[in-house]
């Protein structure tokens, strides 16, 4: 597994360029685009380029339904403008390794760029991650499933089981990395294609650009699914044991904007248990302080599974 020094070496210069230029304000909301927006001509390359596809980073392990273990199978849904071959998918190998069977799949990509995720309408991403859930536990025969998402995915993650029907009772522990549960107060990506530098970042953008990004406007305040949580009676469902892990250097989605209060929730900072660790909003996905906390979450412990470490800034 590649080391944070040698992600930071490879990432750090470029990420900081892309904040400045893609995470900042719009001044108007993404409109929601028509039905015949996959045949669209972007007048670009739209396949997976070389420099994702033969990076050491790239690539999550396959959905093996017949992996047998003993915990919860566990599904993980990557952030924005991310797929399931990045983002929480190093993550995934290491679990792998740990014993856990897991799962994913890209949601909200539009059909002309399947590699950039979760564009589409949050509620219609929703219903794709709920079948793939029940997929999930019918496959296996597990009586229970776990959820670990990061960023849109740790929101999908809390949001799925509360407005898709029949999910709460089938999910026992979810894990969000830095949802944006009270209105994200930014536009544009917050997974940015850091692996593939300005390259990828450019086609990313014209995908935005071109192509609309109404999950954006779901989650700022004021939109779909802002509104939902803020009208909900209850976020957390009963029986779910959910764990928001937030960093108080997060820049991009603020430590309030993530927790929640109420019974079966749990807030957790990075830097109370590694003080040091100033990891950003990205970070989270590769960081093995935010690993150790989601190991405990999922196993309701304080093990060290991991030592402390320096994360992404970003």
């Amino acid at each position: 597994m590649p080391s944070t020094m040698k992600i930071n070496s490879l990432f750090l210069a470029n990420a900081l360029l892309s904040l400045g230029a893609i995470a900042l304000p719009s001044a108007a909301p993404f409109k929601r685009e028509p039905l015949d927006i996959d045949s669209r001509d972007l007048g670009i390359n739209t396949s997976l380029p070389d420099v994702l596809r033969l990076s050491e980073l790239y690539g999550a392990p396959e959905n093996n339904f017949n992996c047998k273990s003993a915990r919860n199978p566990v599904v993980m849904l990557h952030g924005l403008s991310a797929n399931r071959e990045v983002d929480l998918n190093m993550l995934q190998w290491e679990l792998n390794r740990r014993g856990y069977c897991t799962f994913s799949q890209t949601y909200g990509a539009w059909d002309l760029v399947p590699w950039i995720g979760g564009l589409r309408p949050m509620a219609d991403s929703a219903k794709d991650i709920a079948n793939f859930v029940r997929e999930v536990k019918e496959k296996t025969g597990a009586s229970k499933v776990d959820i670990v998402g990061h960023s849109e995915g740790g929101v999908q993650a809390i949001y799925v089981p509360m407005t898709q029907a029949g999910i709460s009772d089938i999910v026992e522990h979810v894990v969000a990395l830095g949802p944006a549960i009270h209105g994200a107060k930014y536009y544009g990506f917050t997974d940015l294609w850091y692996i593939g530098g300005d390259f990828t970042r450019n086609i990313a953008k014209v995908v935005q650009n071109m192509l609309g990004c109404p999950a954006c406007d779901d989650m700022m305040t004021g939109g779909a699914v802002y509104n939902d949580f803020k009208n909900a009676g209850k976020i957390v469902q009963p029986g779910n044991k959910v764990t928001i892990i937030m960093s108080r250097s997060d820049t991009l989605v603020s430590p309030e904007v993530s927790s929640i209060d109420g019974q079966g929730a749990t807030n957790v900072f990075v830097q109370d248990t590694c003080p040091d660790d100033k990891v950003g909003h990205a970070g989270l996905m590769w960081d093995k302080s935010v690993w150790r906390l989601i190991v405990n979450a999922l196993e309701e412990n304080h093990d060290p599974v991991f030592e402390c470490e320096q994360g992404l800034g970003i």
